[in-house]
């Protein structure tokens, strides 16, 4: 026996079932959550509509761009342009609807995502073999018309130049296939090398090959510029479901059923987890502020920026149950505070002096005891993490004996304290002694000044 125990004690799994059932939300945390998400979503819908304006306006622009091609590859790429659009139109009223059901759609907005773009690049192969058959139409027809060689050279390279610049122009390319049209370059001036040498034959071929891998990339910028898109829109909205579900969290009450009824007391959400509400607050801004800033961000990064929010939403949800805990876990120390004092009563022993470090109902109760001999008992009882967030509490106990050292009495107080903890259905380890302190009172006077403990709080709370 020493003058210093500790022990680790639990709240039994029926007991904490049952406190932590008579502790309830009051309020609707998703209904909350919906309602404020909503309250930011003219803003996400204006950004959305305001890019898919610059999407429609390229296509206006590749109409311009068209009319410098030849007259068959006109009436081609007029065409080509037209469904695209319309795959496009289908795209975008595909996202904007998920964008406005993606609280409820959370966990499939993703595939709905990639659904969209294999649609997209489903049509557009369609559409790639329809261009490569007109181009072959095209070859014979010009062939039938018995024109020069050289001619027929200098249209595809002048299409193909004209349709290489409209990609340059008008796409992302170096975002999303970066040097794939310097490579399409490249072929052109082999195919316009073979012309300047009378190589007609050969400069068609590159030409038309150039020709095809441009359309093909273009579709592939197109299916890009839309996936981009929409990653960005759920990006978006996912960062902003988080702040608006740490918003819902502040507005958290709770109600406690007590002997005398039910008693609400507001969730303070953030104070009981430390700041950790604020903490994903503040990362979700800093993430939207970051997603402001766009044209900076692959396709990876957006996917990487949806997979932190849904991290964070978690982890925000997750809080009002790890305040609950913290809320019972601390009125749990109070109660081993009057089972302590309840255990010594008799005996003659009151408490002269109890104090949550700092007033602060998160820290430690210290509890100062004494007896008519001045005989002092402290008992400090400190918050721990359990395994699976369980509530249990380190108690500290010191044994200050003045009358005498006598191990039977600190031994019989000691039983007294841990078989009231039983009675209160608490369970606990077996005490265990702080090296040094056998077989005498405990010699750590500073246990006993409280106004230090006060003082040091008072400091750390400035």
């Amino acid at each position: 026996m020493s003058g210093e125990k500790d022990t680790i004690v639990n709240i039994r799994r029926s007991e904490y079932n049952r406190m932590m059932n008579t502790c309830r939300r009051v309020d609707n945390f998703d209904s909350s959550m919906r309602a404020k998400f909503n309250q930011s979503t003219n803003r996400l819908r204006d950004d959305l509509n305001s890019r898919f304006s610059s999407v429609n306006s390229r296509y206006n622009n590749i109409k311009q761009n068209i009319s410098g091609l030849s007259n068959e590859m006109q009436r081609i790429e007029h065409e080509q342009n037209r469904q695209i659009q319309e795959h496009a139109r289908r795209f975008q009223q595909g996202i904007s609807s998920l964008s406005q059901e993606l609280t409820e759609q959370r966990r499939e907005y993703t595939n709905l995502i990639n659904e969209q773009g294999k649609a997209f690049k489903r049509a557009m192969q369609i559409q790639q073999q329809e261009l490569e058959s007109q181009i072959c139409q095209i070859k014979n027809s010009i062939m039938e018309k018995q024109e020069s060689e050289k001619k027929i050279a200098m249209q595809w390279i002048n299409d193909t130049e004209k349709y290489l610049d409209m990609i340059n122009t008008n796409y992302r390319h170096m975002k999303f296939k970066p040097g794939e049209l310097q490579r399409l370059q490249n072929e052109m001036e082999l195919s316009q090398g073979d012309a300047k040498k009378g190589i007609y034959q050969a400069s068609i071929a590159t030409a038309q090959r150039t020709f095809i891998h441009a359309s093909q990339l273009r579709n592939e910028l197109e299916q890009m510029e839309m996936e981009w898109e929409a990653h960005l829109e759920a990006a978006k909205c996912s960062a902003t479901e988080v702040v608006a579900s740490c918003d819902a969290q502040d507005a958290c009450k709770f109600t406690f059923e007590t002997d005398e009824g039910s008693e609400e007391i507001a969730g303070e959400i953030d104070w009981w987890s430390n700041g950790a509400l604020s903490e994903i607050r503040e990362k979700a801004r800093k993430e939207l502020k970051q997603l402001g800033r766009h044209e900076d961000l692959s396709l990876n990064e957006l996917k990487e920026s949806m997979g932190r929010s849904e991290k964070w939403r978690n982890e925000c949800k997750d809080l009002s149950e790890l305040a609950k805990n913290a809320i019972i876990a601390s009125q749990l120390r109070n109660n081993i505070g009057q089972s302590i004092e309840a255990a010594l009563e008799e005996s003659g022993w009151e408490i002269t002096d109890a104090i949550y470090e700092g007033d602060d109902f998160r820290q430690s109760v210290h509890i100062k005891l004494k007896n008519l001999p001045g005989d002092e008992i402290v008992t400090i009882i400190s918050p721990e993490h359990g395994v699976k967030n369980t509530i249990q509490n380190k108690v500290n106990i010191s044994f200050f004996d003045r009358s005498s050292n006598d191990e039977s009495f600190r031994q019989n107080r000691l039983n007294a304290i841990i078989d009231a903890f039983k009675k209160e259905g608490l369970d606990c380890t077996e005490p265990t002694c702080k090296p040094g302190t056998e077989k005498k009172p405990c010699s750590d006077e500073r246990k006993l000044d409280f106004n230090q403990i006060k003082n040091k709080m008072a400091v750390l709370n400035k």
